[in-house]
């Protein structure tokens, strides 16, 4: 095998709900019409495509992936750019005939873009953002077998966006935000939770604002639900994995 063809698997977001997702009633998407028009309104979809079509005059080398000394700001813009199909990235950076023609593709195509941006929301990780130096003494102190050890913050968290969604799509009315944040803190642990909301806030809350952001879910009333848009997301990131989702008659 020619190493340099060689890409590693994506990440397997649901792998580790299949039992759950096994059990799953089917559920009931919007119809692709409804689907494809709120995946036009998308603000963050319309300024990727803004940025893939400025792409060409940026100055950027096209080896560097993704671009050096770029702001947070930027790089979000970018890989969502990338993830929706806008802006190639192996050939250069040049925007793709749908990053141009956007927001004027097919229903098919503007809902599956819509999904296909997910992606960045699904691999997010609030303990990114952990200032992990005032825990240094605390890590390299501890006994790592220790009953009060604290654990890798990472690994903890990893599967907290997919296992919310899942959660989510068992209730499709919405969740109650404390009836969510307990979940979140079982499926964690509750010295992970305790010790990111310690240093960071509420992880419940960094980890809902870019799913809301991109309109994944919405929360009203102190519940959260997924929105028509985010349904389709969730099922189409599952299907992508090789998970069954039962369907019912999707509305017109």
């Amino acid at each position: 095998m020619d190493l340099d063809d060689f890409e590693p698997p994506a990440p397997a977001f649901f792998d580790l709900h299949a039992d759950v997702l096994a059990t799953l009633p089917p559920v009931r998407l919007a119809g692709l019409r409804e689907l494809a028009a709120g995946a036009r309104r998308s603000p963050g979809l319309r300024r990727a495509a803004e940025y893939a079509r400025s792409a060409r005059d940026l100055g950027y080398d096209p080896g560097d992936l993704p671009p050096p000394d770029i702001s947070e700001e930027e790089g979000k813009m970018f890989t969502l750019a990338a993830d929706a199909g806008f802006l190639e990235v192996k050939e250069g950076f040049f925007a793709t005939p749908r990053g141009v023609a956007w927001p004027d593709v097919p229903d098919a195509e503007a809902a599956e873009t819509w999904a296909a941006g997910m992606y960045g929301v699904l691999v997010g990780n609030v303990t990114d953002q952990i200032p992990i130096e005032p825990l240094d003494d605390e890590l390299l102190d501890q006994d790592p077998d220790g009953e009060d050890a604290l654990p890798n913050f990472n690994d903890a968290f990893h599967d907290l966006v997919p296992a919310l969604l899942v959660t989510l799509l068992r209730t499709p009315g919405g969740v109650p935000v404390s009836e969510l944040r307990r979940a979140a803190a079982e499926h964690t642990g509750q010295i992970s939770w305790d010790t990111v909301a310690t240093h960071q806030g509420d992880p419940l809350a960094s980890t809902l604002e870019p799913l809301a952001e991109y309109g994944v879910v919405a929360v009203e009333d102190d519940a959260v639900r997924l929105t028509p848009l985010g349904l389709h997301g969730t099922v189409f990131h599952i299907r992508e994995e090789g998970h069954s989702v039962g369907l019912s008659n999707t509305a017109g």
